[in-house]
């Protein structure tokens, strides 16, 4: 019995709001980027430009093609061509018959001024490209994942700050109220105090619409609902000057690196162009084989005759002039790549900026809190004092109200400096390109860049034919669709049978628009998570760590990271 106690007891402890697990704000990262349909979809882009190279190197390979042919066919043949030794039919008397003619050619390419290599060459730039892509979109929708996370904490936070001014404005009111029963306030203060219980509450809406949006972002990046998070601590083991962070950027970053493959592309597309003006060169040999087919006819006696033919010859082919389309393809593909360099040069200054940005909300906004919180220690005791002097009289109702209304902007400033300051480290990593990194998360298949060969070609994949469209994965968000009410409207044959709206429009705003039951939308998601919602309270707490304590820094390395080992070697 005893046992059976302490089992139960483990059981509703485990269950217990307070020991639930926490769902961490690199937990949410990693669930978004393994989740989320953005990096899906830069994955598929990848894998398709990979089969678009695989395609431009099929071209280097031999290309072998089947022709066959059945049908009536007639030859007239005039007697100045006849041959003595070849029996023939009287001229111009050349039967009706069926024949066949089937014929097996193989084609390889020789040489075309290198076009088809360098077109392979511009195909593997496109697909490392792509790859770079793949990485950059999973870092954007973890920043997005962390700036939803973020979000949700601050607001709910906020929320719970407004929620307490509410109460003090209240307070205070009820204090002004019982003077002016006593007649010890007048109406002017009782007002005044009115008017402040409304605007807080004013502010209170706000803030749970704002905390709405931020969940319902959360719901889309993330894939869940926000549930267990905690307010979260600056990280640990960050590049320690600006100058590291910017060379780490230049070499890491996916923005960066996709457009230097773009521009790569851009070059090598504007080498193929060399093709369009020599001559192409092709081994070709054919095999037909021909029954009962002219120009090969029957005999007497012999109904009906077959030949083969063989032959293998150099074929060269040479566009010597196309009305100047050629000079204007190079001439186009000259000015894509001036583009795709401008382009990289200007994303590497977005990418510069994104550093500096980051760096300055750091750094300037950790010396924010700093006076913010001796403001909010100035505030409160400023707030008791005057509540001692209005009390006695020495000072006025507006004093009181206007320093617990200085006390609550100070307390929402730093909630958001302080959340500012946490989004500000993953906007650095994620500019530096090393967010993926940092958080352990294994990055996707699909970032990887082309495997090549030592003689500077891409490796050769052999295709597999698909038969059936692939599994797509994340299914979009399920929403209950009720089934449509009846059309409520005239008769068969008036406005309501025609497509039309009633006549008469309804008096409430949109009700129309909407018919049967509400419709709820469900997130999928962890069904563990699903489970703690239910066992948790209304409200999750917010707890927030304090910055100056490292022991509650979210870091997964106590030293200095490898990726940053790597960017600069040990001073010596």
């Amino acid at each position: 019995m005893k046992t059976a106690y302490l089992v139960i007891a483990g059981l509703c402890l485990a269950a217990s709001p307070s020991r639930a697990e926490v769902f961490s704000i690199n937990d949410a990262l990693r669930q978004a980027m393994q989740t989320n349909p953005g990096v899906g979809e830069a994955s598929a882009n990848r894998r398709a430009t990979e089969s678009e190279l695989r395609q431009t190197q099929s071209t280097m390979l031999p290309q072998v093609r089947i022709d066959a042919s059945y049908g009536p066919e007639k030859f007239d043949q005039s007697p100045g061509v006849i041959s003595p030794s070849l029996q023939v039919p009287t001229a111009g008397s050349g039967p009706w018959r069926n024949g066949s003619q089937e014929s097996v050619v193989v084609r390889q390419l020789l040489w075309d001024g290198f076009a088809t290599i360098h077109d392979t060459w511009r195909q593997t730039a496109r697909v490392n490209a792509a790859a770079s892509r793949v990485k950059e979109r999973t870092e954007l929708l973890a920043l997005d994942a962390a700036e939803a996370y973020v979000d949700v904490v601050r607001y709910m936070r906020l929320v719970s700050l407004a929620q307490q001014n509410v109460a003090n404005h209240e307070k205070i009111f009820s204090n002004v109220n019982s003077r002016f029963s006593g007649g010890r306030a007048g109406e002017g203060d009782l007002e005044q105090s009115r008017e402040r219980v409304e605007n807080a509450r004013a502010a209170l809406a706000e803030f749970q619409r704002s905390l709405d949006d931020a969940r319902a972002k959360y719901r889309k990046v993330v894939g869940l609902e926000p549930i267990n998070v905690r307010f979260p601590a600056p990280l640990a083991g960050l590049p320690g000057s600006r100058d590291e962070a910017l060379a780490t950027t230049l070499r890491f970053n996916s923005t960066i690196a996709a457009a230097q493959s773009d521009a790569d592309a851009a070059k090598h597309a504007f080498r193929a162009t060399d093709g369009l003006f020599g001559p192409k060169f092709y081994l070709e040999g054919r095999a037909t084989h021909y029954d009962n087919s002219f120009p090969y006819v029957t005999s007497p006696g012999n109904p009906s005759v077959t030949h083969e033919d063989y032959s293998g010859k150099v074929v060269m082919s040479w566009d010597i002039f196309r009305g100047g389309q050629d000079a204007w393809n190079r001439s186009e593909k000259a000015e894509r790549y001036t583009e795709a360099t401008m382009r990289h040069a200007r994303l590497q200054r977005d990418a510069y900026e994104s550093i500096d940005k980051a760096w300055n909300a750091r750094t300037i906004t950790a010396t924010r809190i700093a006076a913010l919180k001796r403001q909010l220690d100035a505030d409160r005791k400023t707030i008791a004092a005057f509540q001692k002097e209005y009390e006695l009289g020495q000072r006025s109702l507006i004093d009181l109200l206007n320093a617990q209304n200085q006390f609550f902007n100070a307390s929402v400033s730093l909630t958001s400096a302080r959340g500012v300051v946490v989004f500000a480290d993953y906007q650095l990593l994620a500019a530096m390109g090393t967010l993926i990194e940092y958080l352990k998360a294994p990055p996707a298949v699909d970032a990887a860049p082309v495997d090549m060969l030592d003689i500077g070609l891409p490796r050769y994949s052999f295709p597999t034919l698909r038969v059936n469209l692939p599994q797509t994965g994340s299914e979009p968000v399920k929403v209950a669709v009720p089934a449509p009410a009846a059309v409520q409207g005239p008769v068969a044959g008036g406005r309501a049978a025609r497509g039309y709206a009633a006549a008469q429009a309804n008096d409430v705003g949109f009700a129309d628009r909407w018919t049967g039951s509400t419709a709820t939308a469900s997130v999928p998601g962890s069904s563990e998570w699903m489970q703690q919602q239910k066992s948790a309270s209304d409200g999750p707490t917010v707890i927030y760590a304090d910055p100056s304590v490292t022991a509650n820094a979210s870091s997964y390395a106590s030293t200095k990271p490898h990726w940053l080992l790597s960017a600069f070697p040990p001073a010596r």
